[in-house]
């Protein structure tokens, strides 16, 4: 007897694709319809809805994908969407996806042993299963999704140190093509424009997953910044270190700010001032996206709300004379 496997290897589609195309869900490129329709024609295959319902039934368990570059910063998050999940007796199966490629397989995967699956990170392009929430990224149109906005915190951060009359900011993405960083970067040139201070290319640096590399670049230039603005906590550290390294002062020289304000924030020296990251709105919005999925009524949206920060001044940034 064929099964659904069979499906997906015949068709070149992942079983998440003939998931959905059997349950008739939008989204699906129309030559991977065709290709599965064609391929379930000629292994006569069946699927076994009771089988389905009995299995979606009887799982208690919540699916959850980390990125493996970001594992660590990410896992701060884990303890309150463990104790949500438990709230209405769902327990989490943790798995780990080091690209775009490995986070589909995870997801096709965890589809037969979980109700839903909550992606964290950067999502793989393409249409998403129906009972994938996207934790963090609002750029998925017609997923399941919360998302911090990175453009309002980044703009915040510079209205902040723009106030404290610093001219000259540097900004640290991840990637200029990922989305948080293209919302940074939006943010970015908004506080700027707003002074009609003109946008300098050099002073954006992109990390590529190696953050070390990508501020040695900018410590090693011949630009002049005198306020660099991260997306990470870490990110902040490793900017600190190196710094202290090459005899610079923070935040005498340079001021340093986050988006994030993990329990690192307050460790470093100086302590490090902050767009502080929502985290319990986010899980909060994220847990009742997985419960309606539970419940039978998902929901598709289209334009997903973005969830703001908060400053938390401390002793990083300095007013310039």
């Amino acid at each position: 007897m064929a099964t659904i496997t069979d499906v997906s290897k015949l068709a070149n589609v992942s079983k998440a694709t003939v998931s959905r195309v059997l349950s008739g869900t939008r989204g699906v490129k129309e030559e991977s319809r065709v290709a599965v329709l064609k391929a379930v024609g000629e292994l006569n295959y069946r699927p076994n809805v009771a089988a389905q319902n009995l299995a979606k039934q009887a799982s208690h368990y919540i699916g959850v994908v980390l990125p493996s570059a970001e594992a660590t910063n990410i896992a701060n998050y884990l303890p309150l969407l463990s104790k949500g999940l438990k709230s209405f007796n769902k327990f989490m199966l943790l798995h780990y996806a080091s690209d775009a490629d490995d986070q589909r397989r995870v997801i096709d995967e965890l589809q037969d042993q979980c109700e839903a699956i909550i992606v964290m990170g950067a999502p793989s392009v393409g249409p998403q299963p129906a009972n994938v929430v996207h934790f963090d990224n609002v750029s998925i149109e017609g997923s399941i999704v919360s998302g911090y906005n990175y453009a309002f915190a980044t703009e915040s951060a510079c209205r902040y140190v723009l106030g404290k009359g610093h001219r000259h900011i540097a900004l640290l993405v991840d990637d200029a093509k990922e989305a948080a960083s293209q919302q940074m970067l939006d943010g970015y040139r908004s506080a700027l424009q707003n002074l009609s201070i003109p946008f300098n290319r050099q002073l954006v640096v992109e990390a590529k997953n190696d953050v070390e590399q990508g501020l040695l670049a900018l410590i090693n230039s011949f630009t002049k910044y005198t306020a660099l603005v991260v997306k990470r906590d870490s990110y902040a550290a490793q900017a600190m270190r190196l710094m202290r390294e090459f005899n610079i002062a923070v935040p005498q020289e340079v001021s340093i700010i986050s988006l994030e304000d993990s329990p690192l924030a307050s460790l470093l020296y100086p302590p490090l001032t902050c767009i502080s990251y929502p985290t319990e709105s986010l899980i909060d919005d994220c847990l009742k996206r997985v419960q309606s999925i539970v419940e039978g009524k998902p929901q598709q949206i289209e334009q997903p709300p973005a969830v703001a920060g908060r400053l938390v001044a401390r002793a990083s940034v300095t007013t310039l004379a």
